[in-house]
C-alpha cells in the first residue's frame, strides 16, 4: 500500500488491530513529517492515533513518550538524509524498522521508558539526547569515511560533511554540539552528479566537532594572525563553548581521535591521490567545502558564492589557474584566493613540481539551502548544480 493510502485509512481510523503496526506507524509519522510543519505534523499524528486506539478500545497501547520519540526521530533523520524519500530511511536505517527497541535504548534507559509517567506524557531521555549529532543509524557507529572509487585523475574530497559524535563524546559536551551546526550541510546530495561523471569521491561521516579533517594533526595554525577553529574545536563558529569548563579534550584524546578518525582519512586520501597519479601520470584534489554565508567570527559582511582557494596559486598550474579565472558563475559572485585560501589539504598535498594539484571551493549556502530553517532546497539547487557539474566536468578534462 502506498503511503498516501496509508495515510487516508489512518484519517479516517480504517485500521483494524492486526493492521496497523510499526512499520506502518513509520511510514504515516514520516509522511507528516515531510508535508507538514513539525508543530502540526506532530499534533495530526497524535490526535488521529489517539482517536484510532479509542476506536479500537486499545488505549493503553498509546505511549505518548514513544510516540514523540519516533517522530523526534524521523524529523532528525529527514534533515540528515535531506530528502523525503521513504526508501533512503529504508535504505540508510534499517535499524528503525528492524529493532526499534535496540533503537530506543540508546535514548532511554529501560526504567525510564517503561514508566507510567512516559506513557502518559513526553518525558526527555535519560541517555543520551536526540539531535543529529546523535543519531544512531546502527547498532554499531558508522565507518570513518564513504568512498565512492572510479578510475579517475579527479578525486573530490568532503571533509566537513559528516554529521555524527559517538555518544561517548557526546556525553563529555555541551547541548551547543548535538546539532552539528556547522557542517557543511548536505554536499553529498549537492554532488549527487559525480557518480553520473564517474569522479571518486571521499566524505566523512562524522563532525567536525568531533575532528576538523582540514586541520593539521600537529594542531597548527591555519591563518596566521587569525581566528582559527582547532584540530579537535572548542567552539562552534558562533563561538558558543562546546564543552563545561576543564572539560575540553586533552592531548591522550586528542591523539586518540587522531588516530581513529584522522589517519584514516588520509590515509585513503592519500592511497587515492597515488593511484591517480600512477593511472594517469597526475592527481587534481577538488576540496568541496560550504560555509553561512554569513559568518561574523571570519568575515564581515556576506560571503560571495563560489570561493575558490589554491593558496595564493602555489597549489596548482598555469592551466588551473586560467581555468579559475575564466570559469564563468553566471549570477553567482565569485573570488579567487580570498578569505578562503585552501585548507591543510588543499595546501599539504599539493605537490604541483610532481603533477599533484588542489583546489579548494567554499560555496555559499545561500545557493542551495534555506539558510533560515537550515534546510537543503531543491529549487535553488537545481539552480547551482549544473555551475557545479560544468566546473568538475571541466577539471576532470583539464
Amino acid at each position: 500500500m502506498q503511503i498516501t493510502q496509508l495515510v487516508e485509512k489512518f484519517e479516517k481510523q480504517d485500521f483494524k488491530g492486526g493492521d496497523f503496526f510499526h512499520l506502518e506507524h513509520l511510514k504515516i509519522a514520516w509522511h507528516y513529517i515531510c508535508h507538514e510543519p513539525f508543530v502540526l505534523a506532530k499534533q495530526k499524528f497524535h490526535g488521529n492515533v489517539q482517536a484510532l486506539v479509542k476506536k479500537l478500545g486499545a488505549e493503553d497501547k498509546y505511549h505518548r513518550t514513544l510516540t514523540d520519540f519516533f517522530l523526534d526521530y524521523l524529523l532528525q533523520l529527514r534533515w540528515y538524509l535531506g530528502s523525503n524519500d521513504w526508501t533512503m530511511v529504508e535504505k540508510h536505517c534499517p535499524m528503525i524498522i528492524e529493532d526499534a527497541k535496540k533503537i530506543v535504548g540508546f535514548y532511554y534507559s529501560e526504567a525510564v521508558i517503561c514508566s507510567e509517567e512516559a506513557r502518559l506524557g513526553f518525558v526527555e531521555p535519560d541517555i543520551m539526547a536526540l539531535d543529529r549529532a546523535s543519531l544512531k543509524l546502527g547498532e554499531n557507529d558508522p565507518a570513518v569515511f564513504e568512498l565512492e572509487e572510479f578510475e579517475s585523475p579527479l578525486i573530490v574530497s568532503i571533509p566537513h560533511n559528516g554529521q555524527f559524535i559517538p555518544h561517548s563524546v557526546l556525553q563529555t559536551m555541551l547541548p551547543s554540539a548535538l546539532d552539528s551546526a556547522d557542517t557543511d550541510w548536505y554536499l553529498s546530495r549537492l554532488y549527487h552528479f559525480l557518480d553520473e561523471l564517474k569522479i571518486t569521491r571521499i566524505s566523512a561521516n562524522y563532525s567536525r566537532y568531533l575532528i576538523d579533517l582540514n586541520r593539521n594533526s600537529s594542531g597548527e595554525e591555519l591563518y596566521k594572525n587569525a581566528n582559527n577553529t582547532e584540530l579537535c574545536p572548542t567552539s562552534t563558529f558562533d563561538l558558543e563553548p562546546l564543552y563545561p569548563d576543564g572539560a575540553q579534550p586533552d592531548q591522550a584524546e586528542i591523539k586518540r581521535r587522531i588516530e581513529a578518525y584522522w589517519q584514516p582519512y588520509h590515509q585513503q586520501l592519500k592511497q587515492l591521490i597515488s593511484k591517480a597519479k600512477a593511472k594517469f601520470g597526475y592527481a587534481l584534489v577538488f576540496e568541496a567545502h560550504s560555509i553561512a554565508s554569513r559568518v561574523p567570527r571570519f568575515f564581515e559582511g556576506q560571503l560571495p558564492d563560489f570561493n575558490f582557494g589554491t593558496n595564493d596559486g602555489a597549489t596548482v598550474n598555469a592551466p588551473l589557474v586560467e581555468l579559475l579565472e575564466t570559469f564563468a558563475t553566471g549570477e553567482y559572485s565569485k573570488v579567487l584566493n580570498g578569505r578562503f585560501k585552501g585548507g591543510f589539504i588543499t595546501r599539504h598535498y599539493a605537490k604541483p613540481q610532481d603533477s599533484v594539484y588542489t583546489i579548494q571551493l567554499e560555496l555559499s549556502q545561500a545557493t542551495y539551502m534555506d539558510e533560515q530553517r537550515n534546510l537543503f532546497e531543491p529549487k535553488l539547487a537545481a539552480q547551482v548544480q549544473p555551475k557545479l557539474k560544468q566546473l568538475i566536468g571541466q577539471l576532470s578534462a583539464c
